[in-house]
Parts: C-alpha cells; structure tokens; sequence
C-alpha cells in the first residue's frame, strides 16, 4: 500500500512534492522548491535571468515544452536524489511586441509516475518601465525652443543619464545606476544623491529619497477619508527639504494597472505648493491620439507642458503607473487649450512633436 504526501512552501505555492513508500519497493520520490516560490513566475521583456532552487528525492531531469520556443534555457537538465540544486535560468529579452511564455516539466526519472513538478515563466511584452520591449531607445531631443535632451542606457534598456539644456543653459542632469546584486539603484540629481532599495523585477523605485528631495506614489483619499485604489487615483509627489513641493495627481476611474494593460488618465492635476503653502493648482482634462507612447524609450507625453517643466523622473519612466499608454492629442485646462501632434516613423516611434498653445508651438524631433 502506498502513501502520498504533499509539501507546500506556501498556501500560494503548487509546486508538488511527493513521498512514496511501499513494502517490496520502498522509496521516496518528489520536488521541494525554494525557488520560485509559485508555479507561474511572471518577468519582464528586458528580464535575462533568474534561479531555481529545489531539493529533490530521486534522480530527475527537466524538460522544456516544445511550445516554449528557445528563448528561455535552464542552466541544469539532470541530476541525483536526496540533492538541493540551484542554477541559474537565462531568457532572451522579448522583442516579439507580445507576451510570451514557456513551462519547464520536472520529473522523477526512476519513478515518473509517481512524482512530477512544473514551473512556467511568463514574459511580458513591455519592460519594466512600460515600454514595448521592440522599443528604440532615443538618444536625443530637439526642440525648437533651444533645447536638447541626451539620453545614455545600458544593455538592458534601462537610462543610465539625462542632461536637458537650453539655450546653452544646463537646467537638468540625472545620473543613474543600478546594482542588480542588492537591487539598488542610485540617482544622483546635480549633486544630490536620492537612492531607492526598493527595485524589484521591473527595476522600478517605489521612492526616491535622498537628503533634500523625496519622490514617491502617494494614495488619495474619498471625501469620507478611506483610501482609494491606484487603479482608480494616485499621486505622484516629489518633495523638497525647501518645501517647494510639486503633486502629480492622475484620476484613472478604475483601469488596470498591470503590466502590459492599456491605461489612459482621464485627468490630471498638478499642483505645485512654495514654502509660503500657497498653492499653484492646474487642471487637466486629457484626450487621446491612437499613437501608442509605449513605442519609444521615454513618456513623450510629458513634454506637452514645454521644457522647463518637463518633469525629468517621469520623461525617463522611473514612475511607470504615471505613463499614459496613449499619447495625449489635447490636454484641455480652465483656461488654456494644448493641441499636441505626431509624425511618426516606420516602427511607429515618434519621429516628431509638435505643442501647440495660446503663447505658441514647440516641436520637438527624436533620434535614436
């Protein structure tokens, strides 16, 4: 007579281990993962690597579905029992425009009836920062009010720098780098350093904070004081020691939020409070093109209010629930209209952009 029993590392968790045992053959046969800690494991398009970790009963090997593709290998297929194993799994960034995935089978290979795990990595087609991992990097703007925005990245996509001049003039200059080790990213601001520990794998701050500024998601709240979900409102906030503070507020009504979903905010507000706590409010109801600002590196929809107040953070997608996936063809405010336009290129990144206000036109023009 045989018995079964099943370990869980967790309630979420369905990887499946198995002992067996029974009189004229007794063995035991089966899996324990550490790592990943569910069955599906969902990576980003610019994600190339992760590692699994499992102690295993009998001898095993592992098998790739046929489905899969090649884009994802393991870096072991076979081994003994009674043996904890870790190896690294490598994926090739998605540049498909889709999502993509592929289930690796492990089996007891001296009793494959009696004990089998799997594990499936779902790659998204978007990376961390929300842009289509098919997506040019741009490496400048030009506008034709005098300014230029350079842009440097690394392998993986990610921006490394950002200068934004105008007119000769030096307003902005960010400096990025990421210790995937320890998750860390460190950004330093001119001269001050604001650094974030929070990055998972989409390599995405939840908040930079450094000795004078602070950025970072903030809830908003019904008029009855309960909080609203991100799907519905957030704030982004950056906050200075001066106490020049500056509140993006976006109303989204409910759209999700998740990687790779489409997500258009209905408004958005943007306050800016001095030291004096007087504050500066506008507000913005926003209207979409068809153009998907997901098809270039950077949040194109935050040049439609001019350069100078162009918010850097959000230009480079560090803030990714901030950037619309459409780009806005009309934000229309209490007493000002912005009509915004595009020419785009084959791949359908921007090519041009051209704000159009009461004070004037900007266009600005991409390179890559």
């Amino acid at each position: 007579m045989k018995t079964f029993r099943m370990l869980f590392l967790s309630a979420a968790t369905l990887m499946l281990a198995v002992s067996c045992l029974e009189e004229n053959d007794p063995y035991n046969a089966g899996f324990f993962f550490r790592k990943p800690t569910s069955v599906v494991t969902a990576i980003y398009a610019n994600s190339q690597g992760d590692s699994v970790s499992f102690f295993s009963y009998g001898n095993w090997a592992v098998n790739q579905e046929a489905a899969g593709g090649s884009w994802c290998s393991v870096g072991t297929t076979s081994g003994h029992g009674n043996t904890w194993y870790t190896f690294h799994v490598t994926f090739e960034q998605n540049t498909t425009g889709e999502g993509r995935g592929v289930r690796f089978n492990f089996t007891d290979t001296d009793h494959p009836s009696e004990a089998s795990a799997a594990i499936v990595y779902w790659q998204y087609a978007t990376r961390g920062d929300g842009t289509l991992g098919n997506a040019p990097d741009v490496k400048t703007i030009s506008g034709t009010d005098g300014s230029e925005f350079v842009f440097t990245y690394d392998v993986l996509h990610r921006p490394t720098s950002l200068r934004i001049n105008r007119g000769g003039t030096l307003l902005r200059s960010l400096s990025l780098s990421y210790n995937d080790r320890d998750s860390l990213l460190t950004v330093m601001d001119g001269s001050k350093t604001l650094v974030s520990m929070n990055y998972d794998r989409d390599f995405q701050p939840l908040v930079l904070r450094g000795s004078t500024d602070t950025i970072s998601y903030e809830t908003q709240y019904y008029s009855n004081g309960y909080p609203m979900t991100a799907n519905n409102a957030f704030n982004l906030v950056h906050r200075t020691l001066t106490g020049q503070n500056t509140y993006y507020a976006l109303l989204l009504g409910g759209q999700s939020l998740q990687p790779d979903s489409l997500h258009r905010a209905d408004s958005l507000r943007i306050a800016t409070i001095g030291s004096d706590n007087v504050a500066n409010v506008k507000k913005w109801k926003l209207v979409y093109s068809q153009d998907d600002n997901r098809r270039q590196s950077v949040d194109v929809n935050q040049l439609i209010f001019g350069t100078e107040q162009c918010d850097p953070y959000q230009l480079l997608s560090l803030f990714r629930y901030t950037r619309n996936t459409s780009i806005v063809s009309e934000a229309i405010g209490e007493n000002e209209r912005i009509s915004v336009s595009t020419v785009l290129n084959a791949d359908r990144s921007v090519k041009t952009l051209h704000v159009s206000s009461q004070n004037g036109g900007i266009t600005y023009t991409f390179d890559y």
